[in-house]
């Protein structure tokens, strides 16, 4: 939410460009998970505020960095994007392929990224922009993990 307010200085006025920080934008932290099997699950919080619904899709791109993995979600799915399926009450994307060739390492960590919003590239994109930051845990024998590696 953008506002512009004038501040008399003076006999002059200046115009100040103010951004509300809704607290409605930071209620729930988004985040996805990717499962043993290499698909990305959506947690239900971040389904919900992302408006994930069958027929729109995920697009990867990284930001700069190979490191800097980035997602839009797209209206819909186009030739570049993978679908969101669901299974019950939860998203996910069957983009097993990719974070393979992209070398994460899903079966002997617990795989998060932290999504973080970054609108500046949802025109160029043509969808809805997030930074993906990755967390993992090193999974113990026995599904124990280890503490937060991050990355």
């Amino acid at each position: 939410m953008f506002a512009s307010f004038y501040i008399p200085l003076q006999r002059n006025l200046i115009e100040i460009d103010m951004r509300i920080l809704s607290a409605q934008q930071f209620n729930c932290k988004l985040k996805v998970t990717i499962q043993q099997t290499g698909r990305m699950n959506f947690t239900a919080d971040t389904a919900k505020a992302l408006g994930l619904t069958v027929g729109k899709g995920v697009k990867f791109f990284t930001d700069g960095e190979p490191e800097q993995l980035c997602m839009a979600i797209m209206r819909e799915k186009d030739a570049d994007s993978f679908s969101i399926i669901r299974s019950g009450a939860y998203y996910y994307v069957p983009a097993q392929l990719m974070f393979d060739d992209l070398g994460v390492d899903y079966r002997n960590y617990t795989v998060f990224y932290d999504l973080v919003r970054c609108a500046g590239y949802d025109q160029e994109v043509g969808g809805q922009c997030y930074k993906m930051n990755k967390r993992q845990i090193k999974k113990k024998k026995g599904g124990e993990t280890d503490d937060v590696a991050q990355e």
